[in-house]
Parts: C-alpha cells; sequence; structure tokens
C-alpha cells in the first residue's frame, strides 16, 4: 500500500478556479494482532487498531510494541507479517519467553491519526522501563539552531503532501541518522524507534530527537523509553510533557528556529559560550 496518491482537486485563486491533480498523504487503519504465551497456553487476539500512513508498518508496530513495554528487545518479535492482502491486517507471534496477560496489557488505545497509538496515560505502569537521561551530553546551541532546516529538506512525505508529521533522530555533530514520518506523530515516532530497536541501537543515549510539531506527555513518554536525553520540537510542549521531561531529567527545547529556541527543562546540557 503506498504512503500517498493522487487526487483531482479545484484550486481556487483570484484568478479562478482551476482543476489540478494533487498529493495527499494516506491514512488507512492497521489491525494488530498478536500470538502470545500465557500460563503455557498459546493464544492469539488483537491488541489494537491504528490510524497509519503505510509503508512502514513493521517498525511502526515494533516500536509500539517495545514503547508500551510489551517486548524489551528485538527477538521477543519471533515472526511479523501481512494476515491480509490489503496489508490492513499484521500478526506478530512474539516469544514464548514473553509471558503477558492480554487483560492487564490491553487497554482502549485510541486509534486516529491526531495521535497515532494513545496508550498509557499513567507513566507509573512503565517507570521501571524508562532508561535515565545520560547527565554527560553536551551540546552546542549553533548545532540546534541547524535542526529546522534540516528537517524540512529531509521531509519527503511532507514535502509532497502537507499531510504528514516527522521525526528526526541526529546525532549531536547535528547529522540525521534516520526520519520517519506519518499522519499521526505518535505513530512516526514509534516507527523509528522500532528501526532503532532492530538495529539493537537502543538506548539513544547520544541522540537528539526533534519533533515537526508540538510536543505532548507521550512523545516524552516514548522519548523516555527509547533513552533520549535532548528532546527538541519545532512547536511547544504542553504541561505535562514539561513536568514528566523535569522528572526524569530530560532537556527539552520548543518553538526551535533557525535563530533562537526555547528551553523549558534541561538547559544544563546546552553549552553556552
Amino acid at each position: 500500500m503506498k504512503n500517498k496518491k493522487s487526487i483531482r482537486i479545484y484550486k481556487q485563486s483570484l484568478q479562478g478556479n482551476t482543476a489540478i491533480e494533487d498529493s495527499i498523504a494516506t491514512e488507512a487503519p492497521l489491525q494488530i494482532i498478536i500470538a502470545y504465551n500465557y500460563k503455557g497456553e498459546r493464544r492469539k487476539e488483537t491488541l489494537s487498531v491504528a490510524m497509519r500512513t503505510p509503508g512502514d508498518d513493521f517498525n511502526l508496530v515494533a516500536g509500539f510494541l517495545f514503547n508500551e513495554a510489551i517486548i524489551t528487545k528485538a527477538n521477543d518479535i519471533v515472526l511479523m507479517r501481512y494476515a491480509s492482502d490489503d496489508e490492513s491486517s499484521l500478526l506478530v507471534e512474539l516469544s514464548d519467553a514473553v509471558e503477558i496477560n492480554i487483560d492487564e496489557n490491553k487497554r482502549n488505545f485510541i486509534a486516529n491519526s491526531a495521535c497515532g497509538f494513545c496508550g498509557r496515560v499513567d507513566e507509573a505502569s512503565q517507570k521501571n522501563n524508562f532508561i535515565p537521561a545520560e547527565n554527560n551530553l553536551k551540546i552546542e546551541p549553533a548545532v540546534i539552531y541547524k535542526l529546522p532546516s534540516l528537517l524540512q529538506s529531509s521531509q519527503s512525505l511532507f514535502t509532497e503532501t502537507g499531510g504528514a508529521h516527522a521525526v528526526a533522530l541526529v546525532n549531536i555533530n547535528g547529522e540525521l541518522l534516520h526520519i520517519s514520518e506519518d499522519v499521526g506523530r505518535h505513530n512516526a515516532m514509534d516507527k523509528l524507534v522500532g528501526k532503532m530497536l532492530k538495529q539493537n541501537a537502543l538506548p539513544l543515549s547520544e541522540s537528539i530527537v526533534l519533533f515537526s510539531g508540538r510536543l505532548s506527555y507521550e512523545l516524552i513518554q516514548k522519548s523516555l523509553m527509547a533513552g533520549i536525553s535532548i528532546v527538541c520540537a519545532i512547536g511547544a510542549p504542553t504541561s505535562l510533557a514539561i513536568e514528566l521531561a523535569e522528572d526524569y531529567g530530560l532537556t527539552v527545547i520548543g518553538f526551535l528556529k533557525k535563530e533562537s529556541f526555547n528551553i523549558y527543562c534541561g538547559a544544563e546540557r546546552i553549552i553556552q559560550l
């Protein structure tokens, strides 16, 4: 399934009405089915349904399962395959070593493009899995100033459709390591984490993550799960996002522009020249 599609629209301007072809980001449901072990019995059932941009489903689901503390490493997943010809259903076979109680882990994940998978609001259920922020990481403001243009030049789906969020992983020298895009910002983060999980690159304690929009509580949770110390956003963080970041020692930067940014917490990681 493609991540974008072409449709015919009418463009209205002061010069009149013109019929043109336009590209739009694809949004489609993905049913997540997990096969797992519970008290020696093999079970299979639907965990959730997500509205996502197709094209990187395996990383999306792997990252989601990791960020929700259902798995802890890549080889907790034995097999992943589409369970339908139209790629609307994905089956995940978990290792027998991963024993979960689906009734306790299965929550009413809100599945929509605004948030992707919105999981736990109570971080108490995940805090034992949060990786402490790396306190020795330092970065120069000049590197951070470069990030908006780096993100803009790397957002291929957004450039073509104007309808996708992005999350970029950057090293302390400001070099792009990976970028993920999706109609949901949470989905984009899950895709990135899933990619790094499969590369055995977690925790990401020597990297910076940059979000294309606002910074929510859930995105700080996912950053904590991945071991990220510096989180940047083009938009603003929410109050709960800042509170959670402060509790776990993260640096949060918002309203990031080419010549300015706001530091909401963790200012000690920004080198003052």
